[in-house]
């Protein structure tokens, strides 16, 4: 779930700007992030934007060419980030699995 403004996160939960008040058993804390990606990954601009998202949509923005993945880009929070690991794993698998394959 996400939330507006936290005034302070008390024993029990959360204390909001608002007024309101909610109790979590888990509180996960995430800030605002601009890629810097482009600036140090040599991909030719196939996988990733000048801004550092994906060119390529969510959900199928996690593969780049030559092996190389990105997780976590989707700018869809949690759920997108484990959207793309798992996409990645179940691609590595493939792989893996074609390659045990292949051998004599």
């Amino acid at each position: 779930k996400v939330v507006g403004a936290v005034k302070e996160i008390t024993k029990r939960g959360v204390k909001f700007v608002d007024g309101k008040e909610e109790q979590f058993s888990s509180v996960i804390l995430a800030t605002g992030y601009k890629s810097n990606v482009p600036s140090w990954l040599k991909d030719d601009g196939d996988l990733f934007t000048k801004e550092g998202t994906p060119k390529t949509p969510f959900p199928n923005g996690w593969k780049g060419g030559k092996g190389l993945y990105c997780v976590g880009f989707s700018q869809r929070g949690l759920l997108g980030a484990s959207s793309d690991a798992l996409n990645v794993a179940r691609d590595i698998h493939c792989q893996w699995k074609e390659t045990l394959t292949m051998r004599p």
